[in-house]
């Protein structure tokens, strides 16, 4: 068998445990608060309301104050939340370690380690691809016009359903894209989840900067994606897929343990 046919093999075989694993979850006892899901949402659903009533138009027209050179900047750094090379990047981080274990004389070890970094990207890739169609289905549904419309009608114009784009302001894609792969990665990676956090929050700002947004699309946005980044990883959880469940609380597997086995500089990585 070929190198290439080997990787299709391998792949095909991690396709087929990811099915068995997704259609048999185990119960999982991490305390999940549902009260408190509610008021927090409520207390989201409040903020949000209060910024869109008294912050939004306000803002909007601070932004298009600033100087040409800052809005240039954030013009920038507003592509950071561009889903596309999100799943680019995920999509990548699945296929080509699958491909890998398929190598020659590949160590127990070594081929471990690759299926874990596979099982990461692929957590990543669907928590962009869940937040990417709530996003899509709330602009829809809300219809908001974008704040590029505020002279004529205000921050409360709506257009149901939210077609075209330019009635897609409600919640922004943008932030919700950031945050929510912020959050994944800050698990895998917890010594930059705060870099990832700041970098999330810039692009948030972004949004209102170059005119995008308002004020509360980012906030709702940022909830939204922090919020699916949570629920996937739970879904993850119990299927032991990328995370796994002891003493009631969500693990990642093998924690600090890929790089090292990819560089022959341990042994297996622990499940």
């Amino acid at each position: 068998m070929s190198a290439l046919q080997g990787g299709w093999a391998t792949m095909r075989s991690s396709a087929r445990d990811v099915r068995a694993r997704w259609k048999n979850p185990r119960g999982i006892n991490v305390a999940f608060h549902r009260g408190a899901l509610v008021v927090g949402a409520l207390a989201l659903l409040l903020v949000t309301l209060l910024v869109a009533l008294y912050l939004d138009g306000a803002l909007t027209l601070a932004a298009r104050r600033l100087p040409g050179e800052v809005r240039a900047v954030f013009v920038q750094i507003t592509k950071l939340g561009d889903s596309l090379y999100i799943f680019v990047l995920s999509a990548l981080g699945i296929v080509i370690p699958l491909l890998m274990r398929a190598k020659p004389g590949a160590s127990r070890a070594y081929e471990s380690a690759l299926a874990f970094l596979a099982a990461r990207c692929f957590y990543v890739f669907t928590v962009a691809a869940v937040s990417g169609i709530v996003s899509q289905v709330l602009k829809r549904i809300i219809g908001r016009a974008r704040p590029r419309m505020y002279d004529q009608f205000g921050e409360f114009h709506f257009v149901i359903p939210g077609f075209p784009s330019v009635y897609a302001s409600f919640p922004s894609g943008h932030a919700i894209t950031a945050f929510a792969c912020a959050v994944a990665l800050g698990y895998f990676l917890p010594r930059l989840r705060w870099a990832l956090l700041t970098l999330a929050v810039l692009v948030a700002i972004s949004r209102v900067v170059v005119g995008a947004h308002y004020a509360s699309d980012v906030i709702a946005g940022a909830a939204i994606g922090w919020l699916s980044a949570v629920l996937v990883r739970r879904a993850f959880a119990t299927r032991g897929i990328a995370f796994k469940l002891a003493g009631g609380h969500i693990l990642v597997k093998a924690a600090g343990k890929i790089a090292p086995a990819l560089a022959g500089k341990s042994g297996k990585p622990a499940a």
